[in-house]
């Protein structure tokens, strides 16, 4: 697999897809950043990526692009998936929420096939270019959903923080090349739906480690009272914790000079999961 570090075991290409799948807050009202949380036009130039389609399903919330490389970067088209809500403006929360907080539900899948999405990633693989896949959070649980059911068309999948599926899918997937990313300390994706992740490898990324910052970041998770039973004089507490840990879920952190990328088994994951990882 010509798009695997052989040393790592890293996509090559995660730093690139990572800066796709995630928002990038400092230019929410930038048209041309090309995180997939902004809407873009079709032939839109985007990091050396152009859109060549957008599809939508304004009943369930979809919103991906296929977009092709203009550079030297990469000849492989991908297939970029939204998460939840939308930060330009932000919107379809509503419509985006049982896929969020239902493991087994597949609506917005089923948005990927009507609205084309499905189709395009087909007309790829007739064109002896099979695409990648990515997708963060709820994003990353479509991405999952397609690569289980149309593994033979797909050449890569990447999630960054990815919601699970259902365990069954998990059990049955035969997708392969299949790369999960999660940010050390990361919560919302297990707290959503307590699904469980299409079998492929596994990376928790930090931007420094366990470091002094991050080890009082979750001394602030934990005596806010977030993870436990919420009570009024640790309001100003709870808020901060919030907002850490949704900067640690959207963080940017592979494009930093020196990222900690360490890759786990899912005996691991399981116990990332339930916060007992070191």
């Amino acid at each position: 697999m010509d798009f695997v570090d052989r040393a790592t075991g890293r996509h090559l290409l995660d730093s690139i897809y990572e800066k796709f799948a995630k928002p990038q807050l400092q230019d929410t009202f930038d048209p041309s950043n090309p995180s997939i949380y902004i809407r873009h036009e079709a032939e839109q130039l985007l990091n050396g990526y152009i859109v060549e389609k957008v599809f939508e399903d304004t009943r369930t919330g979809f919103y991906a692009e296929g977009r092709y490389c203009l550079g030297y970067v990469s000849d492989t088209p991908i297939l970029v998936i939204r998460g939840y809500g939308s930060w330009y403006p932000f919107d379809r929360v509503l419509e985006d929420t049982p896929d969020v907080f239902v493991a087994r539900f597949n609506m917005q899948l089923k948005a990927a096939e009507k609205s084309g999405a499905i189709a395009w990633i087909k007309e790829q693989f007739d064109r002896g270019n099979p695409a990648d896949v990515i997708g963060e959070s709820l994003g990353g649980k479509i991405a999952q959903q397609i690569a289980a059911k149309y593994s033979d068309y797909i050449r890569s999948t990447v999630t960054f923080n990815s919601l699970g599926v259902s365990e069954k899918l998990a059990k049955n997937s035969p997708a392969t090349n299949v790369f999960h990313y999660f940010t050390l300390g990361e919560r919302y994706a297990f707290w959503a739906n307590r699904g469980d992740y299409i079998p492929g490898r596994i990376f928790v990324v930090s931007k420094n480690g366990r470091n002094w910052r991050y080890k009082i970041e979750e001394w602030l998770v934990k005596v806010s009272g977030f993870e436990g039973q919420f009570q009024k004089r640790r309001f100003c507490a709870t808020i901060l914790a919030q907002l850490l840990l949704l900067n640690r879920h959207n963080a940017i952190v592979l494009n930093k000079k020196k990222p900690v990328v360490v890759q786990i088994d899912r005996a691991q994951l399981q116990n990332f999961r339930n916060n007992r990882f070191n």
